[in-house]
């Protein structure tokens, strides 16, 4: 008699091989943690050493279960057997075993060659001993072995401990033992005993040398710990393919496809995840790490309620749709899809759920604002797809946009307008479960349900579901449901090719108004204004000096006169080319408006100053020509011609803007006139054609000729042209109503332009500020709880250092470990007592601030950088004896904040000089120099803006938050004109001029 024996082999060929890849290796475990009801799975894979560790927190295996299932194929407790069914834990839900067959867990194979095995288990009558064994997958590989022939060396530890690297250079040996007896009795050739014995000497995994450090204490197997453990290494070579992707490649990458959406989180109203799953890859030594399974970056319930598009319901057991259907997020339609593909019998597949969202693939189509089109867009090319869980568990590879199961983008490829949907722009899932779908089965390989009657069922469900939802409500020329889709889509793209339209006239003229504050500003600090206006006198002096040529006095007055209008016209000129005036008709950046403002600020300076004295030059270069030429010319006469330069320049000026007015106006007249002429034309034309269907009515010859019907057809076709035509009317008119300008009190004209556009600006602003301001009152309150958190902890821990003193002085080993803790510990306790005058709580009452208080509070703050960066921090007499009044807790951080900034830069100069900073004040305020680098004079006010910073990844608060801080209390924080010696100097002054007491 013959008996069947199983080769060796077969678990390699049914387990590792049976599997699609590593991602879905790692799925398929992440499901047995579901199954042993683990609250928690995390992966740490650490890349340089080539290990993998996967920890679930189940109810792990005693040594019977781990020798009877583990490595048992087909397990039978998974397929309704006799065999007993795995543990339940009966303080948790009940959860429906997602696994089948056994071989996922041996799919761990495909992950590394090795594999160390530690699992606890938790019975009703409590924790038991730790189960560890070790395994090299390649001997199962061997041809001529079978299972018989393996020894796998397994271990019973004490519960609650971890194997150290003495006990795990016992199983390896143990293991290698065994590999050498088989190559003794010649059961395998001396190449493959080498490969695995010399595998099985790299394997360097001690727990409990690692497990300490990782993170997730509910994972831990020590103390009370349970769960099951696997040390993996060295890892396969292709998990870093799986891992990583192209520099230039948006795609997600083989494991975030597999592993994002494990469990259903992004529909609304979604069942609470009974796992938690984390993988985290240690590129590293550093201990830092990467989080590939990144919940935000995947769907949330939030991305379903700003989707343009939204679709509910269920499949019942005849495939028949209910459900609710919103388009736009304006109107939802209760709607049912009939499906006769079973000729309405009952279905093998069952009932099942759906909830997906969608966005139009256009923006000018969508009601999403530019940042929701864009992240709700880059999620879809990523994650897009119908993804599909049973009891709440994904099912591979649904939900893979690559994976188009029922045919949405094939469709698609043959008429869009047709089938509308695309994979990449819509997101949700379908629900199934153990219980309504026990027809639909998972294929060995994990790649998607088998293709039997039940699948092929679901598949065209869907198909038909999909086709007829286009029809009825997203395609054009559809059913009356798609009506106002296309009413609401045309809406949103005429509204857009309008902004558009708007916005790219608008670019071309911000681009060019930025062009030119920066040409400005290049050319005043490089000089190229003085050196023009330069030039323009040395060529005057030239050209009046010459006129001393001419012999007749009447010709050298006339030249002098000309020469007079030809220069003041030249430096006018110039002048006004450097103006630069406000823009209309597009809204500027903060930092565009604050360059301009500096603009203005330097132009008026120019303009009293450079130019100021250049005519001044210019009139005694004709004067003294004038005495020196003797010519008899009225200064009378001069002004007359200057005046008349000026007038005509002003007149020509305005004139040209009073033509572009004009023309203007009679645009929009004419455009007027030809819409309303049109929309009569149209309205006529209906009307012409409702009356020429009473040429081909027979009314009196119909018995059944319904008057009222016909009548109320022909109105209705009338008053909804009318109805478009007077809606379209009364939308210029608004517009045309909405021109507005008005005289302010200082005699200006002030245009709805001007309202609009300081409304629009002074939104821009609050949006800016409001995120900031949440990110400052949680920094506020963090640092009050720090604050009252750290004084009771600090008061311990001055209780313990006196007691370790009283040890240190009779033990002399310990007086240098007490001293060094002393050390540091006062170090630590004076940024402690940093807190105290920052916190308004403990300073409720004002005060006279000493202003030498100030100087001793930033001399101790920074007392260590200002010695690391041989910084001298110096005062002046006149600050010393003066005080401030007001909170601590207002100034404090202002001088803080500055002198922070000065270090900083102080540090940014590397030639060789003496750093200093210097406090000084007047009767006026309080100054703060160094003697860094210069502050451009078009940031002396930037600086103060929100956001606005010089510094390498600067967040641009502090000097903004000062400020505020200062103005509540009655003060002003600006820059000012260095003092000699310095390059920068800030200035703290009360607003009345009164600082003094």
């Amino acid at each position: 008699m013959a008996n069947f024996k199983t080769s060796a082999r077969t678990l390699d060929l049914l387990g590792r091989q049976q599997i699609a890849g590593i991602p879905t290796a790692i799925n398929e475990l992440f499901k047995n943690a579901h199954d042993a009801y683990a609250d928690y799975a995390d992966i740490d894979y650490f890349r340089k050493e080539r290990i993998l560790i996967l920890r679930d927190n189940g109810l792990g295996m005693t040594p019977e279960d781990f020798e009877t299932r583990w490595l048992t194929l087909g397990t039978e407790s998974k397929l309704g057997s006799t065999m007993p069914t795995p543990p339940i834990d009966e303080n948790k839900p009940m959860r429906n075993v997602t696994g089948e067959k056994g071989i996922g867990r041996l799919a761990i194979a495909s992950i590394g060659r090795q594999v160390l095995v530690l699992t606890r288990a938790k019975l009703k009558t409590g924790l038991q001993d730790t189960v560890v064994a070790f395994i090299n997958w390649g001997i199962f590989e061997l041809p001529g072995l079978t299972l018989e022939d393996i020894d796998i060396p397994v271990y019973v530890i004490n519960g609650g401990t971890l194997p150290d690297s003495v006990f795990i250079n016992k199983l390896k040996n143990e293991l290698s033992l065994s590999i050498q007896n088989l190559l003794n009795i010649g059961k395998i050739s001396n190449l493959s005993a080498q490969k695995i014995l010399s595998e099985i000497k790299m394997f360097n995994a001690a727990p409990s040398e690692i497990e300490p450090h990782l993170p997730n204490p509910h994972l831990s197997l020590l103390k009370e710990g349970y769960g099951t453990h696997f040390y993996i290494s060295p890892t396969d070579e292709t998990l870093n393919d799986n891992i990583d992707k192209a520099p230039n490649d948006t795609d997600a990458t083989k494991i975030e496809k597999t592993l994002v959406g494990f469990t259903n989180t992004m529909t609304p109203n979604h069942p609470t995840p009974q796992i938690l799953l984390s993988f985290r890859d240690y590129k590293g030594s550093d201990n830092t790490y990467y989080d590939l399974i990144d919940k935000d970056k995947f769907f949330t319930p939030e991305d379903f309620s700003t989707a343009d598009h939204r679709v509910t319901g269920s499949f019942d057991k005849f495939g028949q749709f209910r459900g609710n259907v919103t388009v736009y997020k304006e109107k939802t339609y209760n709607h049912i899809i009939n499906w006769s593909g079973n000729n309405f019998r009952e279905t093998t597949c069952g009932s099942f759920d759906i909830d997906f969202a969608y966005a139009q693939g256009l923006q000018r189509q969508s009601i999403l604002s530019q940042e929701d089109f864009n992240r709700i867009s880059s999620k879809c090319d990523i994650y897009g797809g119908l993804y599909i869980y049973k009891d709440n568990i994904r099912i591979l590879p649904y939900g893979d946009s690559d994976y188009d199961f029922i045919d949405i983008e094939k469709n698609r490829t043959k008429s869009a307008k047709y089938y509308f949907f695309s994979y990449r722009r819509m997101f949700g899932a379908i629900t199934i479960s153990h219980e309504k779908n026990s027809n639909l089965k998972e294929k060995a390989g994990r790649e998607g349900f088998i293709e039997n009657k039940a699948y092929r069922q679901m598949k065209d469900i869907l198909k038909n579901f999909f086709v007829q939802l286009a029809a009825d409500f997203f395609r054009e020329n559809g059913g009356p449901k798609s009506e106002f889709w296309n009413e609401k889509r045309s809406e949103r793209e005429k509204i857009y090719r309008a902004l558009e339209k708007k916005e790219k006239g608008a670019n071309v003229k911000k681009q060019k108004f930025i062009k030119r504050l920066e040409t400005f500003f290049v050319e005043l600090s490089s000089g190229v204004i003085q050196t023009r206006v330069n030039e323009i006198i040395q060529q005057a002096s030239i050209d009046f000096n010459s006129i001393s040529n001419d012999k007749d006095p009447d010709i050298a007055s006339q030249k002098l006169l000309d020469w007079e209008a030809f220069y003041r016209k030249k430096m006018e000129d110039y002048k006004l080319s450097i103006k630069i005036e406000k823009p209309r008709g597009f809204i500027l950046s903060k930092h565009s408006i604050e360059d301009y403002e500096s603009y203005q600020n330097e132009y008026t300076i120019l303009c009293n100053n450079v130019f100021f004295k250049a005519e001044q030059e210019l009139d005694v270069i004709i004067d003294n020509a004038t005495k020196f030429l003797k010519l008899a010319i009225s200064k009378r006469k001069r002004l007359e011609l200057a005046v008349n330069m000026i007038s005509e320049e002003a007149k020509s000026t305005t004139s040209k803007k009073k033509n572009e007015a004009n023309k203007a106006a009679d645009e929009v007249k004419s455009r007027v006139k030809e819409l309303s002429t049109q929309l009569m034309s149209d309205l006529e034309d209906k009307i012409r054609s409702v009356k020429e269907r009473f040429t081909i009515l027979q009314i009196d010859n119909q018995d059944n000729f319904d008057l009222i019907s016909e009548r109320k057809k022909m109105e209705e076709e009338i008053n909804l042209e009318k109805e478009r035509a007077t809606s379209i009317l009364e939308s210029v008119l608004k517009q045309l109503d909405g021109f507005y300008w008005d005289k302010n009190e200082e005699g200006s004209i002030v245009t709805n332009e001007d309202i609009t556009q300081a409304l629009q600006e002074r939104v821009l602003e609050l949006q800016d500020q409001m995120t900031t301001d949440v990110e400052l009152s949680q920094l506020g309150l963090a640092v009050s709880i720090i604050h009252h958190e750290f004084n009771s902890t600090v008061r311990s821990i001055r209780d313990s250092i006196r007691d370790l003193k009283a040890w240190a002085d009779v033990n002399d080993k310990m007086e240098g470990l007490y001293l060094n803790i002393r050390t540091n510990f006062e170090h630590l306790d004076g940024y402690l007592n940093m807190f105290t005058p920052l916190n308004r709580r403990l300073q409720r009452t004002q005060s006279d601030i000493p202003a030498s208080d100030i100087r001793f509070y930033i001399e101790d703050l920074f007392a260590s950088r200002f010695e690391r960066h041989n910084i001298k921090l110096k005062q002046t007499k006149g600050f010393t004896k003066r005080s401030i009044y007001g909170y601590r807790s207002t100034f404090y951080p202002v001088f803080v904040n500055i002198v922070d900034n000065a270090i900083h830069w102080l540090n940014q100069r590397h030639d060789n000089y003496s750093k200093q900073i210097l406090f000084h004040a007047d009767d006026t305020g309080f100054y703060i120099s160094n003697n860094g680098p210069d502050i451009s004079k078009n940031d002396y006010e930037r600086i103060f803006e929100l956001g606005f910073s010089r510094k390498m990844n600067g967040r641009g608060m502090g000097l903004h938050i000062s400020r505020e801080a200062l103005g509540n209390s009655g003060y002003k924080l600006l820059v000012v004109n260095p003092i000699e010696g310095y390059n920068v100097t800030f200035k703290i002054e009360k607003i009345n001029y009164d600082i003094t007491r």
